[in-house]
């Protein structure tokens, strides 16, 4: 009767059932240094199964690998390496900002670099910044920042790295790295720094390894896997949602990608042995991938608007009488107003609060003796006006006005050495004396070239919906409740002359100038001073004008003979501005308009 075969598995020798056997070497139950005496195979020796050809294609099984790796592998060389960067690159930080004033050139330098490091939404798409996802890493807020993030760092990869080897390891750290970036580009406003997208990313991978090997995981480890770590997880993703400046979002993103890099990814160890080589290098190239994926991030977003800059809102600028639509992006997340900030007293709105650039869209109420040569605010006038831009202003070749009645004004700002800085896009639309102003300023570099700001601004600025001038709305507005109100008709013929529709507030200024009330006189001294401010609008007026006796009756209002002599000279209407010159002095010969009055007849009659 043939002996059954012997298992010895650390001194102790008990019968084994070989198809049992061959269970457990596949689940990574029974390792290689077990020994194994059965006579067809090994006499009435005791053999190391990992000696035995008969046993070689279970040791080859996914679940052998892993247990044989996380067992009896290497040190693990990769996590040891990424955590002493980190720790040298923070020690250096934290010297140089103790210690810089000795080396102070070279402490600027770093800390400068540093300081460009932070990985979000405006590095990324905006400023070029293709280093910052990693970069980031390597940078943090002071010791209290570094230290427990190198913790977290070095343990968890250190499992991780047990658990999946280097390639592994590599290939979660990379995805924890893209799932963090990812995130917080997409989803938070400021940019971040500190190792913490990597540390969360491990440490998902931790628990991930957990729940996907814990059958296969002999029972001493399962405490630093899975449910086994799940408490400190909770305990200390717990303790950050009570910190300030904590980015929720790094870590999330992290955790996911590193997590779920996990579960997907199977190391070489876990495939036969004819193919690891093949295997490990796919993955150090996967592992490339993900860690090179971050920097397209920008201009794969710009392509994407409503991921990147998220869903547009059309925003109602009620003291500007205009609509614009905004990215979500850029909107305040207060919402307590529709703009981020102001320029020179104009709503505006910016990639950030330390952007320099931002677009715009105002309103300027001008007064009349401003506008009589059309838009006050052009070539040296701009230039002044926009004189807190860092730099020398002049003038450059404008663009196409945005639309029909429109006009295009363009600056660039340059410093003492002539290199440009800034340029100013600017479209003007002059209605009356209402100065509807929309544009943006943005950075350039030596060449000119804007970089991907411009093109944002300019479809922010291009959606800009002009209506009527706060006034003149809510004079309609009041209006429409009580028509026949004199006090409500002034103020509505005031609004359209201030924008320039002179017929319409001429038709209204006559109702109440034909009505009797308390405004009457009011309304027809405003009425003339519009008509003698703008004497060629009203050219065809009948003769006698409408104002004249009215110039007689209210003989005491100064202005009203000025304005009324002045628009009867400009009409070449000569003797009876004489008489009305000739009568004003007789009642008023203290008042000082007598000249202004005299020189416009004299200028009508020829004399001067």
């Amino acid at each position: 009767m043939q002996k059954l075969p012997q298992l010895r598995v650390d001194g102790e020798v008990h019968p084994v059932d070989l198809a049992d056997l061959d269970e457990d070497i596949r689940q990574g139950r029974v390792l290689a240094d077990a020994e194994l005496s059965y006579a067809p195979w090994t006499g009435e020796d005791f053999v190391p199964l990992g000696a035995l050809p008969q046993l070689a294609e279970a040791f080859e099984s996914p679940n052998a690998g892993f247990v044989r790796h996380l067992l009896r592998g290497p040190l693990p060389w990769a996590s040891t390496a990424v955590t002493a960067v980190v720790l040298a690159a923070g020690l250096l930080q934290i010297g140089l900002m103790i210690v810089g004033g000795a080396f102070r050139a070279q402490a600027l330098w770093v800390l400068n670099l540093y300081g460009r490091s932070a990985v979000g939404f405006e590095p990324l798409l905006f400023d070029g910044a293709w280093w910052s996802p990693w970069g980031s890493q390597l940078v943090h807020s002071g010791p209290t920042h570094l230290f427990p993030n190198l913790a977290v760092l070095g343990y968890a990869g250190y499992r991780v790295e047990r658990a999946l080897g280097p390639t592994g390891y590599a290939v979660v750290a990379a995805a924890a790295l893209l799932g963090g970036v990812a995130a917080v580009t997409i989803l938070q406003p400021i940019p971040v720094v500190g190792s913490s997208i990597l540390g969360f990313g491990l440490w998902g991978a931790q628990l991930a390894i957990g729940f996907r090997m814990g059958d296969t995981m002999p029972s001493r480890h399962r405490a630093f896997y899975g449910y086994g770590n799940l408490a400190i997880f909770v305990v200390l993703f717990a303790g950050t949602l009570a910190g300030e400046n904590v980015s929720h979002y790094a870590h999330v993103g992290g955790f996911a990608g590193g997590a779920l890099a996990a579960v997907l990814v199977k190391p070489p160890f876990m495939f036969p042995a004819t193919a690891r080589a093949r295997v490990r290098t796919r993955l150090w190239g996967l592992a490339a991938a993900l860690a090179i994926a971050p920097s397209f991030l920008g201009p794969v977003l710009r392509h994407v608007p409503w991921v990147a800059y998220w869903p547009p809102q059309e925003v109602d600028l009620v003291d500007v009488g205009a609509t614009v639509t905004v990215p979500g992006r850029l909107l305040p997340e207060d919402g307590e107003r529709a703009y981020t900030m102001t320029a020179r007293g104009m709503p505006a709105w910016n990639i950030s609060r330390r952007d320099l650039t931002f677009v715009f869209c105002g309103l300027d109420r001008l007064r009349w003796d401003q506008v009589e040569g059309g838009d006050p605010l052009t070539g040296e006038a701009l230039a002044r006006y926009w004189s807190s831009v860092e730099g020398d202003a002049h003038a450059i070749e404008a663009p196409p006005p945005r639309a029909p009645g429109w006009t295009a004004h363009a600056l660039e700002f340059v410093d003492e050495d002539g290199t440009p800085k800034f340029r100013l896009v600017e479209h003007h639309l002059l209605r009356g004396r209402y100065l509807n102003r929309v544009g943006y300023v943005v950075n350039v570099d030596e060449g000119g070239a804007s970089g991907p700001r411009e093109p944002l601004y300019r479809s922010i600025a291009a959606s800009v919906r002009v209506g009527e001038p706060p006034d003149l709305a809510k004079a309609r507005e009041q209006h429409a409740r009580s028509p026949t109100s004199p006090r409500i008709r002034l103020e509505l013929a005031r609004a359209l002359w201030d924008l320039g529709d002179l017929v319409q507030a001429d038709a209204i200024y006559a109702l109440v100038v034909d009505t009797p009330s308390p405004q009457q006189s009011k309304a027809v001294s405003e009425r003339l001073s519009m008509w003698a401010s703008h004497p060629d609008a009203f050219a065809d007026a009948p003769d006698p004008p409408w104002f004249e006796q009215w110039m007689v009756d209210l003989n005491h209002d100064r202005q009203l003979q000025v304005d009324g002599i002045h628009w009867l000279s400009a009409e070449g209407r000569c003797a009876v501005a004489r008489v009305h010159h000739q009568r004003f002095a007789e009642e008023r010969p203290d008042a000082a308009e007598l000249v202004t009055t005299a020189e416009a007849v004299l200028r009508c009659e020829g004399a001067l």
